[in-house]
């Protein structure tokens, strides 16, 4: 559940989304946004906490979308009651359980390619940055929203 229930509205950061730095990567950020133009994003967050903070913020900020929500192995949903508090798109959603999951990188890549498909929001860590890569690559071309929840790295002692 949420400590705090007001979650305020993301404004548009287009000019500063997140792109590639010079050695190829993606650049991390924390939060999602939303700009006029489908993107992918990297989103790394401390806590279950945070994760589902982000879950909403995203939904709520793709509530207009015309197409599927997909979101693929999230590790917990916002409740019944939360998402409607918050009007949040339960009719457009899909959920794509973990266990339902054979080839993840084959899965996400006919997301992207599909025509329902809008959005893509994926919890997936066994992504390689190749496959992140190349999954990004897609949903530019493809021009679909494309996210992807990572866990920060553990810092080592």
């Amino acid at each position: 559940m949420l400590a705090n229930a007001n979650i305020p509205m993301l404004k548009s950061d287009a000019p500063n989304l997140p792109g590639h730095t010079k050695n190829g990567r993606f650049k991390r950020v924390s939060s999602g946004v939303t700009s006029a133009t489908p993107y992918h994003q990297l989103i790394t967050t401390a806590d279950a906490e945070s994760t589902e903070q982000t879950l909403i913020k995203l939904l709520h900020n793709h509530s207009t979308e015309t197409g599927w929500i997909v979101l693929v192995a999230p590790p917990r949903l916002p409740s019944k009651a939360l998402a409607e508090y918050f009007k949040l798109p339960v009719d457009k959603m899909l959920i794509i359980h973990p266990k339902a999951l054979r080839n993840i990188e084959k899965t996400l890549q006919s997301l992207l390619q599909s025509t329902h498909c809008r959005v893509v929001i994926s919890f997936c860590t066994s992504l390689s940055n190749d496959s992140t890569a190349q999954l990004n690559q897609q949903a530019t071309t493809q021009q679909r929203w494309f996210y992807q929840f990572q866990q920060p790295a553990m810092p080592a002692h």
